[in-house]
C-alpha cells in the first residue's frame, strides 16, 4: 500500500540488510546478519510476521511479530513477540508507525496468531497506545560480585555521588562478602537426585513438559526439545549453562542460566549473570537449590562483575525462586531496571480476562529473545 509516497508493505528477501542498519541507526546498536537469521527467520513456528515502510528505496519503519508456540490453559496457541519496532528520528510525529503497527497486527491475525506481547524498556508507551494491555513488571533481584567497579557503574547510572556513593560502597562490599560466603555452604542433593550439565535437549525435556502441562493450566511458553535448542543452542554468539535434575533417571527439572552485556544500562561493558529460564515438577521442588547452586558457580567461573535474577512476582514458583535469591544474600532493586510486560488480543479465540491475569502466567526471561 502507498500512501503520501511512502510505501507499507510486507518483508521481501534481501530487505534484512536494510532492516539491519535501521536497526543500527535508530538503536545504536549492531546486530549481525547470523543473529537477525536466527531470531526473525528460523523459528521453530517458522519466519516472523513482517510490515515495513519504504521510502526511495529505503526502510524507514519496522515492525515485527516472532511466532511462538504457546500453552495457553488447556490448548495451544501461536504468540507473536513484538520486536524491533522502530521509525527514523525524521519521520516522527507523521503518525505513520501506528498504521504500520496495526497492519502488522491484522496481517498476523490472519495467519492465526492470537496474542502479541512485548518486552521492552523504550517502546512500553508506543505499545499502549496501540492496545497492549501491561501486566505487573519483572522485578530486578540483585549482588554484586566486584563490589567496587558496580559501585562506580551503578552511582553513575544513577547520578550518585559524594556520601552516598561512599555508603553505596559500603552496602557493595557488604553484599559482594555475604554472597560469597553463602556461595561456599553446599549441601549434597537428595539422595534420589542427580544434576548434570547438558549440551542440548532431548526427548526426555519433551516427557517433562507433557507433565508439567497436567500439573500447572497456565500461559506460558510451550517447552519443547525443539524450542529449547532454538532459543539457548543454537542462539549465534551467546553460551549458556544448562543443568539438568533427575530423579532415578528421570528429568524433574531443569536450570539456564548466561552472562550478558548491556551496555545502554550502564557507562561500561559490566559482565551480568542472569537466570535465563527454569521449570521444576510439581512434587521435585527441592531440585531448585541445587540447580540453583550450578547457576551460582557458573557466574563465579564466568567472571562476572554482578548478578541480576529477574522474577516476575505472580508467576509460578516466584516464592521458591525468590527464596534462593534470599538464601544467596540477593536485595531488591526497587523497580530500577525493572522489565515491562505488555499483551494484547490479535483474535477472538483468546478471552482478555484470561490474558490480563498476571496470575495466570509463567513467566521467565526466556520471554526475551535479547536478554537472556
Amino acid at each position: 500500500m502507498k500512501k503520501n509516497g511512502l510505501i507499507y508493505r510486507g518483508f521481501h528477501p534481501g530487505d534484512e540488510v536494510l532492516i539491519k542498519d535501521l536497526y543500527a541507526r535508530v538503536f545504536k546498536k549492531k546486530r549481525s546478519l547470523p543473529q537477525w537469521q536466527w531470531e526473525f527467520m528460523d523459528t521453530p513456528e517458522g519466519s516472523s510476521n513482517i510490515r515495513v515502510i519504504e521510502d526511495d528505496g529505503k526502510i524507514i519503519g519496522h515492525v515485527a511479530l516472532i511466532p511462538l508456540r504457546f500453552q495457553y490453559f488447556d490448548r495451544e496457541i501461536i504468540v507473536g513477540k513484538s520486536e524491533d519496532s522502530s521509525l527514523r528520528k525524521e519521520y516522527r510525529g507523521r503518525r505513520l508507525f501506528g498504521k504500520l503497527e496495526h497492519e502488522c497486527f491484522e496481517t498476523a491475525a490472519e495467519k492465526g496468531f492470537s496474542i502479541s506481547y512485548s518486552i521492552s524498556r523504550t517502546a512500553t508507551q508506543v505499545h499502549i497506545k496501540a492496545g497492549y494491555h501491561p501486566l505487573k513488571a519483572m522485578q530486578g533481584y540483585f549482588v554484586p560480585l566486584k563490589p567496587l567497579l558496580v559501585t562506580n557503574e551503578v552511582a553513575k547510572t544513577l547520578q550518585i555521588s559524594g556520601v552516598k556513593k561512599g555508603i553505596m560502597k559500603v552496602v557493595m562490599k557488604y553484599l559482594a562478602q555475604r554472597f560469597n560466603t553463602r556461595s561456599r555452604r553446599r549441601k549434597a542433593p537428595e539422595s534420589n537426585l542427580t544434576i548434570e550439565k547438558a549440551e542440548q535437549f532431548d526427548e526426555s525435556l519433551d516427557e517433562l513438559w507433557r507433565t508439567f502441562i497436567t500439573q500447572h493450566k497456565v500461559i506460558t511458553i510451550k517447552r519443547s526439545a525443539n524450542y529449547l535448542n532454538w532459543r539457548f543452542v543454537e542462539k549465534p554468539d551467546q553460551d549458556y549453562g544448562i543443568y539438568l535434575a533427575r530423579s532415578n533417571d528421570k528429568l524433574v527439572g531443569y536450570l539456564i542460566t548466561t552472562t550478558v552485556q548491556r551496555k545502554e544500562d550502564f557507562h561500561t561493558d559490566l559482565r551480568i549473570g542472569v537466570t535465563s529460564d527454569f521449570l521444576i515438577l510439581e512434587n521435585y521442588q527441592y531440585a531448585l537449590r541445587p540447580l540453583f547452586m550450578e547457576a551460582v558457580d557458573y557466574w563465579i567461573a564466568d567472571d562476572c562483575d554482578c548478578v541480576i535474577n529477574w522474577i516476575h512476582q505472580d508467576s509460578l514458583y516466584a516464592n521458591a525462586i525468590r527464596g534462593e535469591l534470599k538464601r544467596y544474600g540477593f536485595v531488591s532493586m526497587l523497580g530500577k531496571f525493572s522489565i515491562p510486560i505488555s499483551v494484547r488480543a490479535l483474535r477472538d479465540d483468546v478471552l482478555p480476562s484470561e490474558f490480563y491475569n498476571e496470575k495466570n502466567w509463567f513467566i521467565t526471561l526466556a520471554f526475551s529473545g535479547r536478554w537472556a
